[in-house]
């Protein structure tokens, strides 16, 4: 029983012992007062009848006459006239009380009321008694007319009372409310702080939550810093801030593999020319200066296109990822790369002159990793044999077909009207093997019918031409239609673009609420990119997303983990570790403390953590020993069926 509830009972209680007590007093003492003054009216009938009578005292008629006088005036219950033996000359009676008043009434509350005498003279002698007693139902009529208006004031008093205890029962339940609100928040892991109340008794209480709230907070901001030094620390180049190799490398192989990366792009290595030599000639300070002066060059560069990365693998090299450009923009920021370098000559940082080398090599989803590389060190190679600094390129591949805005809208409008998209799934599986749930990837068919389309292929069209939304709508139905005929578990990725949508959050409520059973087994993941200005977003969609038992994920999760309590509080369910920091994490122990940190700290907030594009046993072994709860990739996938 709620303490309000015992409260209301309480007071109720008390309420009623109260009206009764003064019920018993009221009623008791009005009745006393009414049997005196009913012996007293009885006493007045009996004198006036004897002094009366004391006239004509020997005339039997007229003593018969004003009895029944006295009798008819309708005051009394008895009249009796009796002679000096006791026997009753003339008698007026009423049987039974004529009253207003129930019978229950009149026999829980009797009344008892004396006789009046007085004694009829003959002369000096005496000639008989007179006995009256009052009528009773006055009384009664009096009593019970009493008791009702009492009982009147009674209720409008307690509804009184009830309308002020209940404004005070709300006044004191309104912190109290706040306070089950605030600890349902914490259980839900959002942390909200609430206005102290005027109720002392209460103040202590909020304000040890709000304590406890703030130190919570700090908690997982001290941890999501620690977090952030150990990413710096594993993959962040000391001198130049730049990420290091081992960053690189789990980059590329994102790009090389990943289901929603650009179709092709281009990497360049830039090397610094003769830096040994530079170094014996300037010395070291001077030399560390080239090689920062040379990184702040190629990440201002990197910085003006989205998505770029520039990365320092050693001493006097720097790889620079391109996603998504072709042979002529690639060699464009690689030919703005050496004129930038060029400038540090004559800037002073370096004394001779071509500062470095640069050569630049296409790549397409699909190659190797160590192919990519080598053609790239080629490249750079023919760069340094020719001792100039113009880059040299080395395309790969043709380049693809360029479409206009108006063909990726009508070739996107026709696919949607034609239902021209299909989703294929990928196992997750537990860290001890077992299957968790399957990761649907959207496929567009393609327009020369070849082979389907991935999301990284037609996505940023979608993005351009505002598009996104209709996409991911599309792909949560074909996930719940799947949910119709598939068992299992199914997580669908949506883009951080639309969760700002209210199309969009509009068209997700339809979509769940119509299927109530598949959406309890659909999962919803977002990837990292993006949620900087997506964080309203999420905010807005994650109650949708709880209301019909939707869990919600990020994807692709590496660059904030500062975010990890804002997160938290948006009730994300689980995180999957970019691909980047997984990468032969069995031989990076910096990567290993990051995961294990990222590990524990979800586990303290009930969050899940799964490792994306695990390659390798080796891999998988290492994340298993880190707290990792699940991993995807091709190592999964060659532990399963496909699930198509």
């Amino acid at each position: 029983m709620s303490l309000l509830r015992q409260l209301w009972i309480t007071v109720i209680f008390a309420s009623v012992l109260a009206w009764l007590g003064s019920f018993a007093v009221s009623t008791y003492t009005a009745r006393d007062y009414l049997q005196q003054q009913l012996l007293a009216q009885s006493a007045d009938g009996a004198t006036s009848l004897a002094l009366s009578m004391t006239q004509t005292a020997k005339d039997p008629a007229m003593r018969e006459l004003m009895v029944t006088a006295l009798f008819d005036s309708g005051h009394f219950e008895l009249v009796r006239f009796s002679d000096l033996a006791g026997r009753g000359v003339v008698e007026r009676r009423h049987y039974g009380v004529e009253s207003r008043a129930p019978t229950w009434f009149i026999r829980m509350l009797p009344i008892n009321v004396k006789p009046g005498e007085a004694l009829v003279s003959d002369g000096w002698n005496q000639a008989g008694k007179v006995t009256v007693i009052a009528h009773k139902r006055f009384a009664y009529d009096a009593l019970w007319n009493g008791t009702l208006q009492l009982l009147a004031v009674m209720v409008a008093l307690a509804a009184i009372l009830g309308w002020i205890m209940s404004r005070m029962m709300r006044w004191i339940q309104n912190p109290i409310l706040e306070m089950v609100k605030q600890a349902t928040a914490i259980g839900e892991r959002r942390f909200i702080t609430m206005p102290e109340p005027r109720v002392v008794e209460l103040r202590s209480a909020v304000r040890a939550l709000n304590l406890m709230v703030e130190q919570v907070k700090a908690m997982f901001a001290e941890q999501a810093t620690r977090i952030e030094d150990l990413r710096a620390d594993a993959n962040r180049d000391a001198m130049t801030a730049l990420p290091n190799r081992g960053f690189f490398m789990g980059r590329l192989r994102n790009e090389l593999d990943g289901d929603d990366s650009a179709p092709s792009g281009a990497m360049a290595l830039v090397r610094l020319a003769n830096l040994a030599e530079v170094n014996r000639r300037l010395g070291r300070e001077r030399t560390d200066a080239l090689i920062r002066a040379a990184a702040d060059v190629l990440r201002e560069l990197a910085g003006r296109q989205e998505g770029q990365l520039v990365a320092r693998l050693n001493g006097a090299d720097f790889a620079w990822l391109m996603a998504g450009v072709d042979t002529v923009q690639a060699a464009e920021f690689a030919a703005s790369a050496a004129r930038a370098l060029e400038a540090l000559h004559r800037h002073g940082h370096a004394d001779q002159t071509p500062v470095g080398h640069i050569g630049v090599t296409r790549y397409k989803r699909g190659d190797e990793i160590g192919n990519v590389m080598s053609r790239a060190d080629a490249a750079l190679m023919s760069a340094e044999s020719a001792g100039r600094s113009e880059p040299v390129v080395m395309p790969d591949q043709a380049p693809l077909v360029a479409r206009t805005h108006d063909e990726w809208r009508a070739l996107l409008n026709a696919a949607i009207r034609d239902r021209g998209f299909a989703l294929v799934t990928f196992p997750v599986l537990r860290i001890d093997g077992r299957h968790w749930h399957d990761e649907a990837m959207i496929r567009m068919r393609a327009p020369d019918e070849g082979a389907p389309w991935t999301a990284g292929q037609f996505m940023p069209a979608a993005d351009r031409l505002g598009m996104t939304c209709d996409l991911d709508l599309l792909a949560v139905e074909l996930a719940l239609q799947r949910l119709y005929s598939h068992p299992g578990l199914i997580a669908v990725n949506v883009s951080p673009i639309s969760l700002q949508d209210l199309r969009f959050r509009e068209g997700l409520q339809r979509l769940l609420a119509a299927a109530p059973q598949a959406a309890r087994r659909l999962w919803m993941e977002v990837a990292e990119a993006g949620l900087d200005q997506g964080l309203s977003g999420l905010a807005a969609v994650s109650p949708i997303l709880s209301q019909y038992g939707v869990k919600l994920g990020i994807e692709h999760f590496g660059r904030h983990f500062s975010a990890i309590p804002r997160l938290y509080a948006q009730r994300v369910d689980y995180l999957k570790i970019d691909g980047t920091f997984v990468a032969g994490i069995e031989d990076n122990a910096g990567n290993q403390r990051l995961v294990k940190a990222i590990a524990d700290v979800a586990r303290g907030l009930e969050i899940e953590i799964i490792a994306e594009r695990v390659h390798s046993e080796a891999e998988w072994n290492t994340l298993k020993e880190l707290g990792v709860a699940g991993v995807t990739g091709p190592a999964a996938s060659l532990r399963t069926q496909p699930s198509q």
